[in-house]
This record gives structure tokens, C-alpha cells and sequence, in this order.
């Protein structure tokens, strides 16, 4: 079942991973995509630092009282993505998550840019099409086109919807968006008026919203894609596009543990990290707890799937 683009854990294993994949209910997997990033580039070199800053963690977390326990993941490694091709690199992302998915194991990926969200899309779509997205950014992501060039990271929502077959006509809508606060005016009016926008302030805000839309979207399964430049870069400096005025990284690990609490999760990415803007490992540090926080979470609420 292991895609044959894998490259086998060429910078070594996540925390706790598993040796090998057949029982582990989710599947870790790095997508080091970085063609289209129109500001600062380096993101391709996330999932490696991202595995490497886990080691710092211990496997036991306080704030839930579990640990990675043997048979939660297994980190099956980084696809190879061919450069300058993106249209072939998403071809690759789509038929690794559909994979993974399609044996009922949850895929959760690392980035790369946010357009490898488009490939994680159609690979869930395949599997689940009547999916709902939560999408946690600092921009809509919602342009048909940036610069003329339909595959970019800025586009990468519009292109989940497409993967998905959303419609302004869905009630209720299937996709949120949290932490947005830049982008042009046509993309924020058209989110005014069809995607609910979600900006907590604080912990206690945060829980509350996310058990309402957990509500909204009871039975539905969900697809989370995280940029990190959601966070403040004050939390989170490393990232290509930083947009001062986000998250907290209190904020961040919560959604972490609270996604498997309100939602029927079938896939999480996370992305944008970009290790060469990266002062001191603050943000590679962040989403590797991030990670694992996710983890257990998901084990905690039953991920594995007939």
C-alpha cells in the first residue's frame, strides 16, 4: 500500500512512530512542495526540521494526561515531488492520500506550500466526498488564479473547494475559514457571504466556537488544513508570508486537541513552515508539538476506520 514515492524516512521518524504501517490507524507523511511560494521561499525543508524538533518532545502530554502509545502512527516518510512540475507533484500527493485513505488510515501531512492541499483535497475527495474543510490561515486562499497560474499556493482553497464540489449553495456551508485577516477585497467580500469566518479571542472563545461549528457539522467528516502563518509570527516567525495580528501558540496546540473532541477528522495537513526563517527553531518546535498533540488526541477518539 506504501506509495512508491516514498523515500522511506530518509531524515528519520516523528516521535513514537511504529515500524511499519499496517496497523497504525494514521499515516504521517511529508510533502516538501515548494514551487509557487510568491514571497519567501525554503518551505521544502519543513517536514525534516519538524521531525528533528520532535525530539525534544517527551511523549507523554500533561495538558491531555496520554502519550504516544506503540500502534497510534507511523511516519512512512517524505514523498519525492518532481521540481518545477507542480501539476505532476499534486498527482503524487493526491494518490498517496487517497491511498492511505482509501485503507482507512488517516493521513496526516506535512508541508511544503499550502497548494499541496489541493493534492490532499482530491486524495480525500475520492474517499469522502461529502467532506467539510476547516481551514486555519491567515489568508483566504480563495483566488481563481495568481499571476496568471491557476496551481499556486494562493489558490489552494479555491481548489479544495473544487475538489470537494462546494457550492455557494451549500447549507450549511462546507468550509470555514479561522485566523484570516489579509487578503484583497474580492476575496473577502466573496467570504463574507459564503464562508463563515471564525476569529477566537482567547482559549475560552476558542472552545466555544469550535463546538458550535462541531455541532453545525455533526456526522460530516472533516478535513483540517493549518497554515502556520495563521499563528502571530511573535509564536511563529518561520513561515513565508507572516501577517502579524494571529494565534497564539496556546490557540494552535488547543485546535490540535480539540479537532478530534467536535469533528469525525479523515485528514489534517499542516503547512507553510519554512525552516530557513526560522529563528532558533520557534516554529518547528511549535509544530512539532502541534503534531503531536493531534496524535494523541486522535487516538484518544478513535481514528481507525472500517
Amino acid at each position: 500500500m506504501l506509495d512508491d514515492h516514498l523515500w522511506q524516512n530518509p531524515y528519520g521518524t516523528f516521535l513514537g512512530s511504529d515500524e511499519t504501517h499496517e496497523e497504525a490507524p494514521i499515516v504521517l507523511f511529508g510533502a516538501p512542495l515548494d514551487s509557487t511560494t510568491c514571497f519567501r521561499p525554503g518551505t521544502r525543508d519543513a517536514s525534516r526540521q519538524i521531525r528533528y524538533y520532535s525530539y525534544n518532545l517527551e511523549e507523554y502530554s500533561i495538558e491531555q494526561m496520554a502519550e504516544l502509545l506503540p500502534g497510534t502512527f507511523f511516519d512512512a516518510g517524505d514523498l519525492e515531488l518532481p521540481f518545477g512540475d507542480a501539476a505532476r507533484a499534486l498527482e503524487i500527493i493526491e494518490r498517496a492520500t487517497a491511498s492511505f485513505a482509501g485503507a482507512g488510515k488517516l493521513p496526516v501531512v506535512l508541508g511544503g506550500e499550502h497548494l499541496i492541499s489541493a493534492g490532499v483535497a482530491r486524495g480525500l475527495a475520492s474517499v469522502y466526498p461529502d467532506a467539510v474543510i476547516l481551514h486555519v490561515d491567515a489568508h483566504y486562499d480563495l483566488r481563481t488564479d495568481y499571476m496568471g497560474v491557476e496551481l499556486s499556493h494562493a489558490t489552494a482553497m479555491n481548489l479544495c473547494r473544487d475538489a470537494f464540489g462546494m457550492s455557494t449553495e451549500d447549507t450549511p456551508a462546507r468550509l470555514a475559514q479561522m485566523g484570516i485577516r489579509s487578503g484583497p477585497r474580492s476575496e473577502a467580500e466573496f467570504a463574507r457571504d459564503h464562508i463563515p469566518q471564525l476569529f477566537p479571542e482567547g482559549l475560552a472563545d476558542l472552545r466555544a466556537q469550535l463546538t458550535a461549528l462541531g455541532e453545525t457539522w455533526r456526522g460530516r467528516p472533516l478535513y483540517c488544513t493549518f497554515d502556520i502563518d495563521a499563528v502571530d509570527p511573535a509564536f511563529a516567525p518561520g513561515t513565508g508570508t507572516p501577517e502579524a495580528g494571529g494565534l497564539s501558540s496556546l490557540q494552535a496546540l488547543e485546535i490540535m486537541r480539540l479537532l478530534p473532541q467536535h469533528f469525525d477528522v479523515i485528514g489534517v495537513d499542516i503547512v507553510e513552515t519554512n525552516p530557513s526563517l526560522d529563528h532558533a527553531g520557534i516554529t518547528c518546535a511549535l509544530v512539532a508539538k502541534m503534531v503531536r498533540e493531534l496524535l494523541i488526541s486522535l487516538s484518544l477518539h478513535q481514528t481507525a476506520r472500517a
